[in-house]
């Protein structure tokens, strides 16, 4: 999709002549989605490719320079397709490893109603192409920014869709709710007819037995999103197995019954089984074709062989809907019997691990381990009513049953009107939740798009020559933080030049925070060695750890800190508080700045190898220069917009050259000498210039 053109400099990214798609597919089923989970995009329409070369300018003298191609940036217009909608919304948006809102990508939302306008955007500029796609959730940008590698990058949407929020926990969606829109909608669902749904078994309210007042008994919501295609018999059939909830076609219409065996009481709602058995059967109501001394057959499963653990994987909305395990124990059958994991059941569906998957693994886990009996027998036509789901009692003296309760599971009838039933034991509790306090599995991968804190008041100090070697020098350094706190998610800067504070260069990259802090008493005067009076800094503001050093350690600089415009150096560091020291035995004036005296709130720094050093160009000398902190965080993304940076104006003297004269000269300024004492020698090379008695001479204004 892209080629290189022309020739490049080494070094310079190409500039790419189309569009990285991350998913564009034509074939690709529209997802639905019920609730509020993560979906990812499928691009249907993009135009508008554009790159833009990025220059940088090299200094020169008098500030002007050539420019020169450094790479790349992309930009498109595109529209990429969410679901079936119309839906609530979009939250958090993951592009590649980091989250962004709508806004903050600048993208537009269509919920997908039935019709739905045409794109503002793409009728004003396209609109030959300007489609409404209604009845689909899309989102769309006009000239929206590719960065460096001209590809949309992989983005997932957490969408909010139909019916988010009607779950009894508020965020996902009513499983009864969401089942009658699957069969019954009239744009997406399978055509399933209102009328051949019972009612009473799918909705109801408090004390009644529907697999709704069931859910929201038990705390069950989930957000289902349908993005394969699937037969809809296996769709339902799975969303049942999570609700521990069976559908039975019977007289004409579908019941929806749940295998809860006990009354649950939780959320507001009251679930109410019904348990009263229809028949109590005997050996004078079984069958027996060929004249078995027992008409009841069981069958027990060998506890050896069954799941002590259960595992369920959901998406886990606190885990940015990762694969997230669930996992439930018996602890007394593990003891028992030993630990055996059973087969991890995929509900992808649940969206909540700490309620409802936990609650899901323990009712599956409960199932599958203490119902081990399982009844097979005959009845004649005259039982046509029984259902799947009903309860009914055996009895059987061959067996030692009397009255023993069992649910139906299948109902067969053959050629000659028999029904063959197989039925399960019916063990009060055992489809019922024993919850236990649980953790899910919670590792949340970081925002690697979280913006940076802006900086504090940066460091921007020109050292004497003493440290320069002789070389004019502009030492800066900074720290991100706000209201006087470290931002723990401040990588670096970006440090921008300007001699207009209009068109900006940048001239270095801080790469970690300076150690930076107030005073907050105020410090003496003092020379030399000091030993009587000590510095107080509170270092809150850049979250930086002090360290001492011996005393000739000191005195020769190994712990040089700027404070205002003196250059100090401290033995011993000792923390008085957090984040807070005493910085005691202290070198002062160090390097001819001059001991002084310095008042509460004095800036401090220490100059280590967090100061980036930079050559100062000899056209920046003499004249304001505008300075930016570009910031950005850990990751190294999350990059401050420019046009937010403050600006700090700063006027570079060339006070780190061994010759500053020379330097000012060499800039092209005029250089105020004044009054300047020479040797009387000096004046016999200026035949024109008659020397004073005094032998100073009154230079003016000199330029190069």
């Amino acid at each position: 999709m892209s080629f290189l053109r022309g020739k490049k400099s080494p070094g310079v990214a190409p500039d790419f002549t189309g569009l990285q798609l991350q998913t564009s597919v034509n074939t690709l089923p529209i997802p639905i989605v019920w609730g509020q989970t993560k979906l990812s995009a499928n691009v249907i329409w993009y135009n508008n490719f554009k790159a833009t070369a990025q220059t940088t300018k090299s200094s020169g003298k008098g500030g002007g320079g050539k420019s020169t191609v450094s790479g790349y940036t992309y930009s498109a217009d595109l529209m990429m397709a969410l679901c079936e909608g119309p839906i609530v919304g979009i939250g958090t948006i993951w592009k590649n490893q980091s989250t962004f809102s709508l806004a903050s990508l600048g993208l537009s939302f269509l919920p997908g109603t039935t019709p739905q306008t045409v794109w503002g955007y793409l009728a004003a500029n396209d609109p030959a192409q300007a489609l409404s796609y209604q009845g689909t959730a899309w989102v769309g940008a006009g000239s929206y920014q590719l960065g460096a590698s001209a590809n949309i990058g992989n983005h997932n949407f957490e969408v909010i869709g139909v019916l988010a929020g009607t779950g009894i926990n508020g965020v996902d969606a009513d499983p009864a709710l969401v089942i009658s829109d699957f069969l019954t909608n009239a744009q997406y669902g399978v055509g399933f007819s209102g009328a051949s749904i019972n009612a009473t078994t799918l909705f109801g309210a408090s004390g009644d037995a529907s697999l709704q007042t069931y859910c929201r008994a038990l705390g069950l919501a989930f957000s289902p999103a349908l993005i394969n295609q699937e037969q809809s018999s296996s769709i339902l059939t799975r969303w049942l197995q999570v609700l521990n909830c069976a559908a039975v076609w019977s007289g004409g219409q579908l019941k929806f019954i749940p295998y809860g065996d006990s009354v649950v009481a939780g959320n507001g709602y009251t679930f109410n089984p019904i348990l009263s058995p229809i028949y109590n059967l005997t050996d004078l109501d079984f069958v027996d074709e060929k004249g078995s001394s027992d008409p009841v057959k069981v069958s027990r499963l060998d506890p050896f062989s069954l799941p002590t653990i259960q595992r369920l994987e959901c998406f886990s909305r606190p885990n940015q809907y990762g694969a997230t395990p669930v996992e439930s124990r018996d602890q007394a059958q593990i003891e028992l019997y030993g630990p055996r994991v059973g087969s991890t059941i995929q509900a992808h569906e649940i969206c909540d691990p700490i309620v409802v998957g936990a609650t899901v693994s323990q009712i599956l886990l409960q199932r599958a381990l203490y119902l081990r009996a399982h009844f097979t027998f005959k009845l004649s036509w005259e039982y046509c009513l029984l259902d799947p789901m009903d309860i009914v009692t055996i009895s059987d003296a061959n067996l030692g049953l009397a009255s023993f309760p069992v649910r139906l599971l299948s109902i067969e009838e053959d050629d000659k009107g028999l029904l063959t039933i197989v039925a399960e034991e019916l063990t009060a509790g055992v489809s019922t939740a024993a919850l236990y306090p649980t953790t899910a599995p919670i590792s949340t991968p970081p925002n690697q798009g979280a913006p940076a804190a802006p900086v504090n008041t940066p460091v921007i100090f020109e050292p004497p020559p003493s440290l320069t070697g002789g070389i004019a020098q502009l030492w800066v350094g900074a720290s991100g933080g706000v209201a006087g706190i470290a931002d723990p998610n401040w990588g670096g800067a970006f440090v921008w030049a300007s001699l207009d504070n209009v068109t900006y260069t940048q001239i270095a990259t801080l790469t970690q925070p300076a150690r930076q802090g107030l005073l907050t008493a105020p410090l003496a005067l003092g020379s030399g060695f000091d030993t009587a009076h000590a510095l107080a800094v509170n270092m809150a503001m850049s979250a930086g750890v002090l360290n001492g050093t011996t005393d000739s350690g000191a005195q020769s600089g190994v712990t040089i800190s700027l404070v205002d415009n003196e250059l100090l150096a401290y033995a011993s560091a000792t923390l008085s508080g957090a984040n807070a020291y005493n910085l005691t035995r202290l070198q002062r004036g160090m390097y001819g700045s001059g001991a002084a005296l310095h008042a509460v709130g004095a800036p401090f720094a220490r100059l280590d190898g967090a100061i980036v050093q930079y050559n100062l160009p000899a056209n920046y000398v003499g004249q304001t220069l505008w300075l930016k902190f570009q910031s950005f965080n850990v990751f190294g993304v999350g990059v401050q917009s420019l046009a937010t940076c403050a600006t700090y104006p700063y006027a570079p003297t060339g006070a780190g050259s061994a010759d500053p004269i020379a330097t000012q000269l060499a800039s092209g300024l005029p250089v105020d000498l004044g009054l300047v004492s020479v040797p009387a020698s000096v004046f016999d090379d200026f035949s024109s210039i008659t020397a004073a008695p005094t032998g100073v001479l009154d230079l003016g204004n000199l330029t190069s």
